[in-house]
């Protein structure tokens, strides 16, 4: 971050758009990836929303970047963090971009869906990280497949993670 035209929100007004979220922070902090049932989607939804809506992370009206990251950061079980390079080009085979927080929750929102689906598919468990480098936690898993595969270069691979 703070990179490229990017930057940060002053330290207050992240801590203050934390403290706001923490009631719904802690309440998702229960689930995991690999563990969410269908019955709990909508609820997760429902908190993802307000969380993604009211973080305050990045100066822009750009929030999919630095809010996906803030909350992988608080929420590594659960979250895949998104970057404009791999996980976009992965997902929709361009940067997909809004300058509306609700049209930008709901590229999370797909993600987030799909990346349900890939450890659905892949039947991903805790057992499958280790817990070392970059292997900390599922969603982190699909994240390091997603860099892994793009960097290979092979186009039928890259189909798989694409939503549309």
């Amino acid at each position: 971050m703070n990179k490229r035209g990017a930057k940060l929100t002053s330290y207050d007004t992240f801590k203050k758009s934390l403290e706001y979220n923490k009631v719904c922070l802690v309440k998702l902090y229960e689930y995991k990836l690999h563990e969410i049932n269908t019955n709990d989607i909508k609820t997760i939804t429902d908190l993802l929303k307000q969380a993604f809506l009211n973080l305050r992370v990045m100066e822009s009206k750009r929030k999919i970047v630095g809010v996906s990251k803030a909350l992988h950061f608080l929420l590594p079980d659960l979250i895949m963090p998104i970057d404009n390079k791999y996980t976009m080009t992965a997902y929709y085979g361009y940067n997909k971009y809004s300058n509306n927080p609700e049209q930008e929750f709901n590229i999370f929102k797909e993600i987030f869906n799909k990346t349900i689906e890939i450890s659905n598919r892949l039947q991903l468990t805790s057992t499958d990280v280790d817990g070392h480098q970059w292997n900390t936690s599922v969603p982190k898993l699909i994240d390091n497949a997603i860099i892994g595969l793009l960097n290979s270069g092979v186009e039928e691979i890259k189909a798989l993670f694409k939503i549309n």
